[in-house]
């Protein structure tokens, strides 16, 4: 099966966002994976002129080269509850178009909204989104990630979020729990309390 990776970049009033962390990472899978450098150059995406105004999704395509680059508009997901699963087994450090494992972990929300995945009795991700936690003292991204996220790497550079072991029985001592990727920041308030994971 070929392997395809992507980078969703956020994009808004025309502007992309961040641009840089999507470059580093992608070059680094092309790298990592196939052993080239991978030939990266907004400058040639257009961004149709319908799609100039507001929020919208760049998503990329590539393998040893990019493949496709298409525009949607964005809407945020509404996200009340999550179900706690565990991934043992899952393996998402490069961001693939193969979402198979994760999907088979979706299945298991039983009417929740999305998943929390437990590795290890460790707090990694959702389906779609690193997690940054919120108590008394700050904010922290566990340690434990599936997927090294543009916007988790951005606020950590930043300074705005602390990395931290966050074993999954040590949840309940988190008020309120973020759900950040590139399209997603802090400000967006994506978030739900605690309480609401169910187990």
């Amino acid at each position: 099966m070929e392997r395809r990776f992507v980078e969703t970049i956020k994009v808004y009033d025309g502007q992309f966002c961040h641009p840089a962390y999507h470059e580093r990472r992608a070059r680094a899978t092309a790298l990592a994976v196939f052993g080239c450098s991978l030939d990266w150059d907004l400058s040639g995406w257009a961004i149709p002129d319908e799609l100039l105004r507001g929020l919208v999704k760049c998503r990329v395509v590539y393998d040893t080269m990019v493949r496709e680059v298409t525009f949607t508009p964005y809407v945020f997901r509404q996200i009340a509850s999550l179900r706690l699963v565990e991934g043992e087994g899952i393996d998402y450090a490069f961001k693939s178009t193969d979402r198979s494992g994760l999907e088979r972990l979706l299945a298991l929300r039983e009417g929740c909204d999305d998943v929390l995945i437990v590795r290890r009795g460790m707090i990694t991700d959702t389906s779609f989104s690193n997690v940054v936690l919120e108590d008394a003292t700050g904010l922290y991204t566990p340690d434990t990630f599936l997927l090294d996220g543009t916007c988790r790497r951005r606020l950590i550079d930043e300074g705005d979020v602390q990395v931290r072991s966050i074993p999954v029985t040590e949840l309940s001592r988190y008020d309120r729990l973020y759900l950040v990727n590139a399209m997603i920041g802090l400000e967006d308030n994506v978030s739900l309390p605690t309480d609401a994971v169910r187990y």
